[in-house]
């Protein structure tokens, strides 16, 4: 899977390199940028995300760690392209005295994204192709329940591509809304429970009172089947953010989570909980 990952990343760069050739003056080649083209609703749940959230009913904390970022982008007329990584691990930590956070499982996840925007009247349209792996790990904070019976790890690996599309309207000066509508491919799974095809659907609004101060309401929806059952998951997240639009920020936020588990050591279990959390935008 790695190797596929970096042919196709090889390839498109050349493409690329070769056509910027021939790219006239109003058009330009950019590398390493983090203001993506594509940029997904707050409330998407495997995303690359910067921070921690509390559960407000167990002894839980939650951390996001990563990055997705544009490696070489093309902006050419009104139109631009982008090829970009994903590399991010989202964990589940136990709290206990003396601030410590032993961590109990955590998910890891790489892959990248061909990402295109294009301005339609008086929307934003962008789209996006992802082709990922991801993985989760028990760790040494993981506390096994007391049996007879001795534990097995098992082994979680996902190999998938997603396409996502985005429409954002600005409705008034000050409010947006995004729309983001996704569709997911499992082409190589272990265990093998999970069916091979997931939808997503997701909106957010954003409320700017001045140019660096804004409220937002997301939320999402997924729908999949596991063990050949059918299960809708519901992420809500609302809060408050610092931050230029589409540009780095600072959120304070309450999630509200609830459907099957999305930890891929706890894929079986059914997950529930509302939490407060800070996050860093990138």
């Amino acid at each position: 899977m790695v190797k596929q990952i970096k042919s196709i990343f090889f390839i498109f760069a050349l493409i690329f390199a070769v056509s910027s050739k021939s790219i006239a003056k109003k058009d330009s080649i950019y590398f390493f940028s983090f203001d993506n083209l594509f940029k997904p609703v707050r409330a998407s749940v495997i995303e690359a995300k910067n921070g921690f959230f509390k559960d407000l009913n167990k002894n839980y904390l939650y951390a996001n760690i990563g990055i997705s970022a544009d490696v070489i982008g093309l902006k050419k007329d009104d139109m631009q392209y982008s090829i970009g990584a994903d590399l991010f691990t989202y964990s589940y930590l136990r709290t206990e005295d003396n601030f410590k956070f032993p961590v109990d499982a955590i998910d890891y996840m790489f892959g990248v994204n061909f990402n295109f925007k294009k301005k339609i009247s008086q929307s934003d349209l962008s789209v996006r192709v992802r082709i990922s792996h991801i993985s989760a790990h028990l760790e040494d904070g993981h506390q096994y329940p007391r049996s007879d019976t001795i534990f097995t790890p098992f082994v979680y690996s996902r190999e998938f591509a997603d396409l996502s599309g985005i429409i954002e309207n600005q409705l008034t000066d000050n409010l947006y809304l995004k729309n983001m509508l996704s569709v997911n491919f499992l082409f190589h799974t272990i265990p093998d429970d999970f069916g091979k095809i997931s939808l997503e659907y997701g909106f957010e609004f954003n409320y700017f009172f001045n140019e660096i101060f804004s409220v937002y309401f997301s939320n999402d929806l997924k729908l999949f089947r596991v063990n050949g059952k059918t299960y809708l998951n519901e992420n809500l997240e609302t809060g408050i953010r610092l931050g230029k639009k589409d540009s780095k920020g600072i959120v304070v936020f309450f999630t509200y989570y609830d459907g099957k588990d999305y930890k891929g050591q706890y894929y079986n279990n059914y997950l529930n909980y509302k939490a407060l959390g800070l996050g860093l935008i990138l």
